[in-house]
């Protein structure tokens, strides 16, 4: 036995429960991202490019999500969660390494590519489906969910402070966190015991990748949580571009009162996802919950841009903040309980995908919305879309009830 196994054998025998080294795996992971992400508009400067490169380097990262995401889920129903965590994990180093090295626009542009291929938040709410009962199922994916929340909240902290010493400094920092989540997942991530056994296993869901995507999109239940999810995510979206615009208009916001708006609404998701979800869960069931959270988006947005009042903005940003939380939860944990164990992983990575790619357009047309018509029918466009969301959950819960 070499000495690195011995090594892992010892740490294994006191390792912290998996949920909660994953929960740290994503953090660290979001962290790193939340590092980079606005440090782009200014390293895209530097290179002289304008805004449509800006756009392009968005789309970019959204467009490799989409492809990937599902398709590192199928290979984790395969071969095991584990090693494509790490996998995920070592692509995440390399863009980061790019990113810190990039000369030009092309290889900064390369780094967003490959960083789109590391998609292990499918592959991580996969893992805790293999080892949570379907009661629990719910509060382990709302652990994971708080640790994405934490990572946006603190990456852009540490990414602004050390942006002043130049972009390779965050780029360098985000490289030893990846690192440092490599060896997590190496030392204290085993294979779920119940996968090893089910991987061994040859999978029924056959037929190509368009093939298995037509099959989840038209399956009831998952074809119509999968929209609700697209929508809710095209929806979200819009929050980063209209609120800083609401907030400069109606309360002369400055980037500091900005910051405090994102920290606040993490720190809503936090919560919820991390210590009221499974309460929730248990008291009203997914499919209520469900129709619960859409309908405090709505209300949420369709309140906050009729009173330039502060409190009604707090209220307002309460209700978006937690339907999005609640959201977040409970569709990817609704989705693990209705697919089978071998397609789980495909499942999720096709939730993670449709969640990715609808936040392409949704910032795009609140910009143009909000342009050209005005705050209002802005913030009014994205709750008329998110009633859409509200009668499918309604759909759901019938269906389910049936």
């Amino acid at each position: 036995m070499s000495d690195v196994t011995m090594l892992r054998n010892k740490l294994i025998r006191f390792r912290p429960s998996p949920t909660f080294v994953l929960a740290v795996t994503i953090f660290i992971d979001t962290t790193g991202y939340g590092m980079i992400l606005p440090l782009l508009p200014f390293y895209v400067e530097t290179f002289q490019a304008g805004a449509a490169a800006l756009g392009i380097l968005v789309a970019s990262f959204a467009i490799m999500q989409f492809i990937f995401a599902p398709i590192l889920g199928r290979i984790s129903d395969n071969v095991g969660r584990r090693p494509v965590l790490s996998l995920s994990i070592l692509i995440s180093t390399a863009s980061f390494i790019l990113f810190t090295l990039a000369n030009s626009y092309f290889l900064l542009l390369l780094s967003r590519i490959i960083a789109g291929v590391a998609t292990e938040a499918g592959v991580a709410q996969a893992y805790i489906a293999d080892i949570t009962s379907k009661k629990e199922r719910s509060t382990g994916i709302g652990k994971i969910g708080a640790a994405h929340g934490a990572g946006f909240i603190t990456g852009p902290v540490i990414g602004g402070a050390l942006g002043i010493y130049g972009f390779w400094a965050p780029g360098v920092v985000a490289i030893i966190l990846t690192l440092l989540n490599f060896l997590l997942v190496f030392f204290f991530i085993p294979e779920p015991n119940v996968h090893k056994h089910q991987s061994t296993n040859q999978s029924n869901f056959s037929g190509g990748y368009l093939r298995r995507l037509t099959n989840a999109l038209t399956k009831p239940l998952i074809g119509s949580v999968l929209a609700i999810n697209f929508v809710t995510f095209l929806v979200f979206s819009t929050i980063p571009v209209l609120i800083p615009l609401l907030g400069m208009s109606f309360f002369n916001f400055g980037s500091v009162e900005t910051s405090l708006v994102y920290i606040y609404v993490g720190v809503i998701q936090i919560v919820l996802q991390g210590l009221l979800i499974g309460r929730l869960t248990k008291k009203l069931g997914e499919e209520r919950l469900m129709v619960s959270g859409s309908l405090l988006f709505i209300t949420g947005l369709f309140l906050m841009p009729l009173i330039p009042n502060i409190m009604v903005f707090l209220i307002s940003l309460t209700m978006i903040g937690s339907g999005s939380g609640i959201m977040r939860t409970i569709i990817p944990s609704f989705i693990s309980k209705k697919s089978p164990v071998d397609e789980q992983g495909f499942m999720l990575g096709m939730n993670q995908s449709v969640s990715t790619i609808a936040q392409v357009p949704g910032s795009l047309t609140a910009g143009f919305v909000f342009e050209y018509a005005g705050i209002v029918p802005s913030f009014f466009f994205g709750a008329i879309l998110s009633i859409v969301a509200f009668g499918l959950s309604v759909r759901v819960c019938y269906q389910v009830k049936q």
